[in-house]
């Protein structure tokens, strides 16, 4: 497969590794200064996109995406304010785009599962919880994508209902029916998330802790050989079985 890099920093690099080792081959790479027209011949030249730029530059990779009929896998975080108006204009204009806030198998099965217990311990008397992330200095958003997503999903499944508290109270206690998400920013670190659960007689934490960034890299990669000959917009966690069953034909 052919692929097109948006953006080139450290994921982008890393796309390029795991894609190689893969059998793919990386036609070229769009930055925010290439022009018009050279964008729109890298991005027919490829099968797919693959974006890990930056949130500001989510609509235009989609626009060249669907002006190219190509599918476009985005691991960009920041952009939810426009998920519902893009994932209409690209489900209008019979397009493929797969995203999520973290291409890790093993954080989406994290997630799934982590939540699932804390649902289930939060049913109980004097439970509490609370998230921690921790990712290099140089990030941009916070809480992260991930720590996000985790808090989603808690907010749906507790009963009775939590609601997460980013940053913590200063002149005030949280409340009986909120949970706080712990930031730090710290050195080169590539993604730590904490679940932290406390309960009467049992304290649980449930830890991930990226190794590199080459997972965040695989995932993205596996979800694009899936995508090539599908329509829609689509979550990496909603087709992550179907995903990790699918062999790309030749």
């Amino acid at each position: 497969m052919r692929i097109a890099l948006i953006g080139y920093g450290r994921m982008g690099q890393a796309v390029e590794r795991v894609a190689t080792a893969r059998g793919h081959a990386v036609v070229g790479v769009i930055h925010r200064a290439t022009p018009r027209s050279e964008r729109e011949s890298l991005a027919h030249a490829a099968e797919a996109l693959i974006d890990f730029s930056h949130a500001s530059a989510v609509a235009e990779s989609v626009e060249l995406a669907l002006g190219a009929q190509r599918p476009l896998v985005i691991g960009t975080t920041g952009w939810d304010a426009q998920r519902e108006a893009i994932a209409q204009r690209v489900r209008e204009s019979g397009g493929s785009v797969i995203y999520a806030p973290n291409f890790s198998v093993a954080v989406q099965l994290y997630l799934q599962h982590a939540a699932a217990l804390a649902a289930q311990l939060l049913r109980l008397e004097s439970w509490d919880v609370a998230i921690e992330e921790i990712h290099h200095r140089g990030k941009a958003d916070a809480p992260s994508g991930t720590a996000r997503a985790l808090a989603e999903r808690l907010q749906r499944a507790a009963q009775p209902p939590r609601e997460a508290v980013y940053p913590a109270p200063t002149e005030h206690r949280l409340t009986e029916n909120q949970f706080a998400i712990g930031v730090l920013r710290l050195g080169s670190e590539f993604g730590t998330h904490r679940l932290l659960l406390d309960g009467p007689y049992d304290w649980i934490e449930i830890t991930h802790r990226a190794k590199s960034r080459d997972g965040f890299a695989y995932g993205a990669v596996r979800a694009a050989e899936w995508l090539r000959r599908r329509t829609g917009f689509y979550h990496f966690q909603e087709v992550l079985n179907e995903i990790l069953s699918h062999t790309e034909e030749e």
